[in-house]
Formats: C-alpha cells, sequence, structure tokens
C-alpha cells in the first residue's frame, strides 16, 4: 500500500472516528434527563430560580399541616406570586453561589417549562459550547488541528463532564467560562489589541458570575502572565492590568452581596470547614483525574481510600520492578520478580478487602494515571515553556487555591470533584497534545493509535453504563433515594417526616415516591404524636440525634431503622430512614 493511499484511509476514519464520537457525546449529554435522581442540590437550584429562599419554604411548610408533592413541587416552579427580581433577591441569600446561572434558568423555566427534563436541558445545551471554546484554546496553545480535534472526541465522552451536562447546576457554564477566560487570555496576549482586550474582559466578568472559584484561575492567569513577562511587552502590561481592573468593577454589585451577606455565606459553606483528612484529598485528587476518562466500576463494599493507596502501592512497587528487573539478565530470576509483585498485589487486595471488579478498575486507573503523568512530562519536554506553563497554572488554580484554604481551616473544600474542573482541562489537553504527537510519529504509531481507540471506547463504555445511573460522586447522599422509595413505595399511603435539616432531601426524594405519599416538615426534635395516631405507616428521614432519643424513650411507639446508606468517606452526610409504628396493645 503506498504512503499517501494510508494516509487517505488514516484521515477517513479519523474522520469517520471523531463523527461517530460527537455524535455519542450529543446523545449522552440528552439522553435520560428525567431518570436521573433530582438531588438537593438541583432542588436548591429550582428552588432559588422561582423565587424562594431554603428557610423561607422550610419555615412556609413547619406552619402548614400535612401536605402532598404537589406542594413541595410548587416552590420549584416559576409563579406569577414570585417575579425576576425575587428570584435575584433569594440568590443574594446564597452569596456563595454566583448568580449568573441561575437567573439564565429562570429565564429558560419560564420559556420551556418547569419538568426536570427541561430544567436539565439547560446545562446540556451549555455543555454544548465547551467544544468550540476547547477548540479555540488548543488552537491558541499549538495551533495545530488534529490536538484540538482530538481534545474535542475525549471531551464529548468525558463521563465527568457528561454527567454534569446532565445536571442542573452550573458547572457546564462554569467549564465554558474557563475556556473561554483562558482563550481569550491568550489572544489578548499575542495580538494585544483593543477588541481582543475587550474580549477577555468580557470572559472574566461571565467567570465571575459563573463561579467564584473563577478569581483563583484568573489569580494565576496573573501568575502565568508575571513569569513569562518581558520588559519589550510594557504596553501588553497596561492593557492586562486595565482590563482585568475592569471585569473586577463589574464584579463589584456581587462583591458587596457577598460582604453585605458575609454571616450566610460563612454558614452556607460551614460543610468545607473540618473533617481535614490527607488521605481523602488524594484520593479525590486521583478520582478527578480518572473520571476525565473512565468512571470505572466500583464495588459499593469497596474503600476508596483503601483502593487509591493500593493504587499508589501498585504503581511504586511495579516502578521499583521495572527498573531492577532490567539490569538483570537472568530470565528466572526476572520472571521470580515479577511473581511476587503479582503475588504482593494478591495479598493486598485479600487485606484490603478489594474485590475482582474493583482490582481491574484499579488496573485501567493506573493505566490513564500513568498517561495522564507521562503526557504532563511530554508535554513540558516538548513544547515552548510558555504553551506548558500556561497549562501547568491552569491545573494548578484551584487544586493549590482549595488546598491551602483546607490547610487553614482544616476544611474538605478540596475533596469536591466538581471545584476541580480546571486540573481536568489541564491534563485533557496535555493526553490530547501527547497523544496527537504519538500518533503522527513514525514509530510506535499503531500502538499509540490503539491507546486512542482505548480511551474512546473507556469513554464511551463509562457514559453508556452510567445512561441510567447516577454517579455517587455526583448525587452524594440522594444517590440511595431509589432504594429509600422502594421501601417507601411498598405502601398504599405513607407519611414522610423530615425535620428543618432534611427539608430539601424531603424534595428531592419526592420525585422518586408515589403521588399517594403525604409529606410533613417539622421543627429539630419536633413532636410527632398526632402524626402517630393518624397514620399506620410513617416513616422519618435521617432523623436528628435529639429525635432519635426522644422516639427511642416513647415506649409506645416501635422505633427501627429500615434503611441505612453505604458510607464510602467520612465526610459524608448519608441519608438513613426509620419506621414509627404504634404498638398496638
Amino acid at each position: 500500500m503506498s504512503f499517501e493511499k494510508y494516509q487517505k484511509i488514516f484521515y477517513l476514519s479519523s474522520v469517520i472516528l471523531l463523527v461517530i464520537t460527537l455524535l455519542l457525546g450529543v446523545f449522552f449529554r440528552f439522553a435520560n434527563l428525567e431518570s436521573k435522581v433530582f438531588w438537593v442540590d438541583e432542588v436548591s437550584t429550582a428552588v432559588r430560580a422561582s423565587g424562594y429562599t431554603i428557610p423561607e419554604v422550610t419555615n412556609d411548610l413547619i406552619q402548614q399541616g400535612i401536605v402532598d408533592r404537589k406542594t413541595l413541587f410548587s416552590y420549584q416552579r416559576p409563579s406569577p406570586d414570585k417575579t425576576f427580581r425575587d428570584s435575584f433577591n433569594a440568590l443574594t441569600k446564597s452569596p456563595e453561589h454566583a448568580p449568573l446561572y441561575f437567573l439564565l434558568i429562570r429565564v429558560w423555566m419560564q420559556l420551556w417549562g418547569d419538568s426536570i427534563s427541561i430544567i436539565r436541558s439547560f446545562s446540556a445545551c451549555i455543555s454544548l459550547l465547551v467544544f468550540p471554546s476547547l477548540y479555540w484554546l488548543c488552537q491558541e496553545l499549538f495551533d495545530r488541528r488534529l490536538v484540538s480535534w482530538l481534545a474535542i472526541m475525549l471531551m464529548s465522552v468525558s463521563p465527568f463532564h457528561v454527567a454534569y451536562a446532565q445536571e442542573a447546576r452550573p458547572y457546564s457554564l462554569w467549564t465554558v467560562a474557563i475556556l473561554l477566560m483562558s482563550a481569550s487570555f491568550l489572544r489578548a496576549i499575542k495580538l494585544n489589541n483593543k477588541q481582543s482586550w475587550i474580549l477577555y474582559s468580557f470572559s472574566l466578568i461571565i467567570g465571575f458570575y459563573t463561579s467564584l472559584f473563577s478569581l483563583y484561575v484568573a489569580f494565576f492567569q496573573g501568575i502565568y502572565f508575571l513569569l513569562i513577562l518581558s520588559k519589550k511587552r510594557l504596553q501588553v502590561s497596561k492593557n492586562y492590568v486595565l482590563f482585568s481592573l475592569i471585569s473586577l468593577v463589574a464584579f463589584i454589585p456581587w462583591i458587596l452581596v457577598i460582604i453585605n451577606n458575609i454571616d450566610l455565606l460563612h454558614k452556607n459553606t460551614s460543610w468545607m470547614r473540618g473533617n481535614f483528612n490527607i488521605p481523602d484529598i488524594i484520593a479525590v485528587f486521583i478520582g478527578t483525574d480518572l473520571l476525565i476518562f473512565g468512571d470505572l466500576p466500583i464495588s459499593q463494599n469497596s474503600n476508596p481510600i483503601h483502593t487509591a493507596i493500593a493504587l499508589i502501592t501498585i504503581t511504586i512497587s511495579t516502578l521499583v520492578v521495572i527498573k531492577v528487573s532490567s539490569s538483570w539478565k537472568k530470565k528466572p530470576a526476572k520472571f521470580a520478580l515479577w511473581l511476587a509483585i503479582i503475588s504482593s498485589i494478591f495479598l493486598l487486595s485479600s487485606y484490603m478487602y478489594l474485590d475482582w471488579i474493583t482490582i481491574i478498575g484499579a488496573l485501567v486507573a493506573l493505566c490513564i494515571l500513568s498517561l495522564s503523568v507521562y503526557s504532563v512530562y511530554y508535554l513540558i519536554v516538548n513544547t515552548k515553556r510558555d504553551r506548558w506553563l500556561f497549562i501547568i497554572t491552569l491545573m494548578l488554580s484551584l487544586p493549590v487555591s482549595l488546598l491551602l484554604t483546607d490547610i487553614i481551616n482544616q476544611g474538605q473544600s478540596s475533596t469536591a470533584p466538581r471545584y476541580l474542573i480546571p486540573l481536568q482541562l489541564g491534563i485533557l489537553i496535555a493526553v490530547a497534545y501527547t497523544l496527537t504527537s504519538k500518533i503522527t510519529a513514525i514509530q510506535r504509531q499503531n500502538f499509540w493509535r490503539f491507546v486512542v481507540v482505548a480511551f474512546l471506547t473507556l469513554g464511551i463504555f463509562s457514559c453508556a453504563r452510567n445512561l441510567n445511573l447516577s454517579p455517587f460522586y455526583q448525587k452524594g447522599r440522594n444517590i440511595n433515594n431509589p432504594a429509600i422509595a422502594q421501601i417507601i413505595n411498598q405502601n398504599d399511603s405513607a407519611l414522610v417526616i423530615a425535620e428543618y435539616s432534611s427539608t430539601m432531601d424531603a424534595f428531592s426524594l419526592a420525585y422518586s415516591l408515589s403521588p399517594q405519599v403525604k409529606y410533613k416538615v417539622i421543627n429539630q426534635g419536633g413532636n410527632l404524636d398526632e402524626y402517630i395516631k393518624n397514620f399506620e405507616n410513617i416513616y422519618v428521614l435521617k432523623p436528628s440525634l435529639q429525635l432519635k432519643q426522644k422516639l427511642k424513650n416513647n415506649r409506645q411507639i416501635n422505633f427501627k431503622q429500615v434503611y441505612k446508606s453505604h458510607i464510602f468517606s467520612a465526610d459524608e452526610f448519608p441519608l438513613d430512614l426509620w419506621s414509627v409504628k404504634q404498638v398496638k396493645i
């Protein structure tokens, strides 16, 4: 076969693979939007966009009697009684969330409707803008179309980004904003004209009003700018400072909201403080890298911390064996060494209770981590300093900022994978660049093309596996809603009782329960006597210690736990379900 014919076949197969991957990426983003768990954060999105605050809703329900789920849903739908101004005022009571996404959702709901699929479709539509934004950034970095297209292919079937494209939260919009901030920043530095700097300033404003974490990204862009600054680029420096200040001035209205509601911000982010745990942070950082390319199956009985420790141990041991065995000439000695390491892996797996599914997943994870680390190394060695330095500063912007905050507060903000999107984007771009360079090189083309196909297949498999599933890292404690609902729905009529702190969990659970189920919100540790007399089947959702003690001490009722959520790490807020029945004398 002639070289020209070979190149044509390669080009045609690449185009076909690109089209198929993009079509699958679009399909995965819009498939089964209605069926995934509508968890508490999404409930909060709908409540605030509809013009209510969570305390307002909770206090209102406490004053009311027993209600049905239509009443709960009414707080998550725009109504003539709640205007756009009410939505904005509600958002000011949650100053930790920048308002742009939530205001856009309000408009979207008024235009198209308020079903789960409609609400989530806004994020899905926004996520499609990631493709041209990512293409632009890669072009600004490398000016190689194949790198840009491969990055888009990896992004289109990335299980993490597909999952958040289906969630009624601002992370898809934030991903677009980060890419726009980055691409426009590089373009403004290169062209240094008024139009490019205005575009950069506009992208900063979008980023700031989408997520407060965009401030960290912008700050690290400033660090990058200082590192590459030269005396000859004085005018570029002036423009950078001027238009960055313009963006900050435009963000002052929300800064004032934060200042005026600083106590609320401190209260609403209290979960980020406490439970500082280095193994958890390491596990999340590793998991965040893995989720770019594959959502690997892990047995529910497995502990992610143990899995991460095992993965690190296996990686170090394998590298040591490779290094040592390379200097040994006798094959029996090499074989014995490899046999020893394999035996050690099995012993480690048994000690940490890792099943075969988790072991296979760990080996795949090892391949992903190896390629990610190698890609960053390859990028640094084979590109100009200003190219790789930009990607490194993008990758470090959130991990470093959040980790420093956690060290100071002894907190756990860095254990949320959704906050580490800049790290993911940097790794994805580095992998796309490395794979592109390898598949177009003279040596070992077939091996690296296999790697590309394998990674795309892994992404497609992960997205297909999650078609009817809600990833546990995304839905938090409400991942157990279907199992809890199955217990409650066995009864013809039931009453679900939630205390003040669990109101939004009851809202979330209502989407999985039958229409006949009734609801009552009570104060913390409230009295249940009047409900016990009128309902045969009563369930309490995540009762407080105070309420548990009160019900256990009441000898006239039978109070027992009927569902307990599996806990993956100590910083979780798992849901449990308790039944309350009157003792028949």
